[in-house]
This record gives structure tokens, C-alpha cells and sequence, in this order.
């Protein structure tokens, strides 16, 4: 009888370093959940300053070809026969 008591403790105490271990693997397995998606949302911010830099990009572009045009526009008026 001693024996089988003996083999239950045993068999308790490997059971409960499993889920000692089980537990600090699941810890380990949030954590880097956690740096994933706090690595996410550091893309998605930059993915939106980086829309919102082409868009202000775009519009200078748009602001640039207009002042071109209306300078191409005044030169024009300066130009003299040879």
C-alpha cells in the first residue's frame, strides 16, 4: 500500500510540474502575443503617416504643377522678338 501511495505522489508531483511548465509556456507564448500586436500597431501608424505624407505629397505636386503652369503663363508675356 505504502508503495502505490508512493507512486501517486510521484505521479502528483510530475502532473503538477507539467502544469507548472504548461503555465510558464503559456506566459511566454502572451508575451510575445503581446509584442506581435503591439508590433502591429506600430505598422498600422506608420502605414497611416505614411498615406497621410503621400497625400501631402500628392497635393504639393498638384500646388507645384499649377505654379509652373502660371509661371510658363508670365514668362510668356515677357518674351521679345528676336
Amino acid at each position: 500500500m505504502t508503495v502505490r501511495i508512493e507512486q501517486i505522489a510521484t505521479a502528483s508531483q510530475q502532473i503538477a510540474a507539467s502544469a507548472a511548465s504548461m503555465q510558464q509556456n503559456i506566459e511566454e507564448v502572451a508575451a510575445v502575443a503581446e509584442q506581435s500586436s503591439a508590433s502591429t500597431e506600430q505598422v498600422s501608424a506608420s502605414t497611416e503617416q505614411t498615406s497621410a505624407s503621400a497625400q501631402q505629397i500628392a497635393a504639393s505636386a498638384h500646388d507645384l504643377a499649377s505654379n509652373a503652369q502660371e509661371l510658363t503663363q508670365l514668362v510668356a508675356q515677357f518674351k521679345t522678338a528676336a
